[in-house]
């Protein structure tokens, strides 16, 4: 191998660096407009600006403002998925409950630490009712996920079984939009409390 093909392999790693702080850079500040300004009214200018970076960068990573708002949801749908996963197979031996707790606990201390992102999400579900995003879906898969588990269990009633998962993410939103609206308001520990006990109250077998 000669000292060009050498510098070439030492350079392309530094190459995939910027290249992957410039999109964490341009995403950050889509987070921020999108939520700030609404998803009609955002504009790529004013992220590039935010993000320090000409327009044309950012067009240069994606394709368009959709491209970019699915670019976004979907970071933050993995760093999710990851985050529930590690919690629900740490929680694996304990009850029922304790897992519930577990993944609503996680869902707030999640969106907690990305505000923006969770405006984001509120809009883009009431818009899109009839076709959730890939991140509503995955939410929706995980909570299934969970009821199942605690109706084979003994947990759960079988009775509405169908709809428990549908029950669990809507109680969770119902305090997600009203962390908007009064934040502060509950800590997230009461937050995840209020959450999975008044889902218990609803769903427990007798």
């Amino acid at each position: 191998m000669n000292q060009d093909s050498r510098s070439e392999q030492r350079v392309k790693p530094l190459r995939e660096r910027l290249r992957a702080e410039t999109v964490r850079a341009i995403a950050a500040a889509a987070e921020e407009v999108f939520a700030e300004r609404g998803l009609k009214e955002a504009r790529v200018e004013e992220i590039a600006a935010r993000a320090g970076v000409s327009v044309g960068t950012v067009y240069n990573h994606f394709e368009d403002r959709r491209a970019l708002l699915a670019g976004l949801v979907e970071r933050r749908r993995k760093e999710l998925a990851r985050k529930l996963d590690a919690a629900l197979a740490a929680a694996a031996a304990e009850p029922f409950e304790a897992r519930l707790r577990t993944f609503v606990r996680t869902l707030f201390e999640h969106f907690e630490g990305h505000r923006e992102f969770l405006a984001i999400m509120l809009e883009t579900d009431t818009a899109r009712l009839s076709q959730p995003s890939e991140a509503m879906r995955e939410l929706r898969r995980h909570a299934d996920a969970l009821v199942f588990c605690g109706v084979r269990e003994g947990a759960l009633r079988k009775e509405g079984a169908e709809l428990w998962g549908a029950l669990l993410l809507g109680t969770v939103r119902a305090l997600l939009v009203d962390e908007v609206r009064r934040p502060g308001h509950l800590t997230v520990a009461e937050r995840a409390d209020a959450a999975a006990a008044y889902f218990l109250r609803g769903a427990a077998a007798q």
